[in-house]
């Protein structure tokens, strides 16, 4: 009887190895391919391909500039499973059932987010994943003996007229961003909806905008900026410290670009990974962020676009350089977060920004 005990405990034994060795891996449950729509410039671009080699999921990656092209593309049915929308788009996406709710059992690495980052006020039910943030302000050239301090640098005419002199000024082509900083030198909310409010951003704007040289929020930091093509740059932190990274050298260990706070204050943002309500390939999306959150990952990241991460796991690994433009606690506390608009008042904000960019 005891011999018959140990031949069956055996046999149970040994059919479990052998259904374990018959069943099907991560990677083999894996979906083939996975579509990704990103910021240009936005990512490691390497980790792609390691996934790719890693799991035998081919990527398709493509990029925007700005999130009302993300927004467009979406809403014309275009079928991404994984996007990077900023913190207003991702409140916006949810009221419309853009963004998919993550399982976040499939995501074991949101154990390194900073829980700041995760409980926010554009995603409390946590539908999305931080990926990463930063602010918006001013990028300058280190050879500027008096550098700006104020939004006066790039909307009044005689400091325009001076920089536009000294070498030429970028602005970025986005309309909250832009219409939003001239908002706020005005001392205005960023998320105005006053028509009298707006327009008077919008003349403002038109007045100097014909001096602008570039309009430009997709890639200046790795164009325009490295090549001195400007003195001064509307900016994202992370961008401008892109910039410093590319332009290190024996002369300028720290880089050529510098990055300010303007004193009537600027915008925060965060970026969140999400996958899109349309992904028939969720659990596979889910997968992907869940690498991207691994902390050498998110390191490698930050470190690719100058951006800082939320995740806690990575900190040692980022380059020291970028924490130079981290906004202190008083540059914080003068930061606004940018809100997502009513129909009524985004299509206003859409005739203001087109007469702006004809106009300019």
């Amino acid at each position: 009887m005891a011999k018959r005990l140990v031949v069956l405990v055996l046999s149970v034994a040994l059919l479990a190895a052998l259904a374990s060795l018959g069943a099907p891996s991560r990677a083999q449950q894996l979906d083939s391919v996975l579509y990704v729509y990103n910021w240009g410039d936005y990512i490691d671009e390497t980790l792609l391909i390691a996934y790719e080699q890693q799991f035998g999921v081919r990527i398709v990656y493509d990029n925007y500039a700005t999130n009302e092209e993300l927004f467009a593309k979406l809403q014309a049915g275009a079928e991404y499973d994984v996007i990077f929308p900023s913190d207003f788009m991702v409140a916006r996406m949810i009221a419309l059932n853009l963004i998919a709710k993550i399982d976040l059992e499939n995501v074991p690495n949101l154990k390194y987010l900073d829980k700041q980052a995760v409980d926010t006020w554009y995603d409390p039910e946590n539908y999305c994943v931080p990926y990463l943030w930063g602010t918006s302000g001013i990028a300058y050239h280190v050879s500027l003996e008096e550098p700006p301090d104020s939004w006066a640098a790039l909307f009044d005419p005689e400091q325009v007229a001076k920089y536009t002199a000294l070498g030429g000024i970028n602005v970025m082509d986005d309309q909250r961003e832009l219409l939003g900083a001239a908002l706020l030198y005005l001392g205005f909310s960023v998320n105005s909806t006053e028509r009298s409010e707006l327009e008077q951003a919008r003349d403002m704007l038109l007045r100097v905008a014909p001096e602008y040289r570039y309009f430009n929020s997709a890639d200046y930091q790795v164009t325009l900026l490295p090549a001195r093509e400007v003195i001064i740059s509307h900016a994202w932190n992370g961008n401008a410290a892109k910039a410093a990274l590319l332009t290190r050298s024996e002369a300028y260990p720290k880089g050529e670009w510098k990055f300010i706070t303007p004193k009537e204050g600027g915008l925060r943002f965060q970026e969140s990974a999400c996958v899109t309500a349309r992904s028939p390939r969720k659990a596979t999306a889910e997968h992907f962020i869940n690498f991207l959150l691994e902390p050498e990952n998110a390191a490698r990241i930050s470190n690719a676009t100058g951006y800082l991460s939320p995740n806690v796991g990575a900190r040692e690994l980022i380059d020291p350089l970028l924490r130079e433009f981290l906004p202190s606690e008083e540059e914080l506390a003068r930061l606004v977060w940018v809100r997502p608009l009513a129909s009524d008042a985004q299509r206003l904000w859409d005739e203001i920004w087109a007469e702006i960019r004809i106009g300019g």
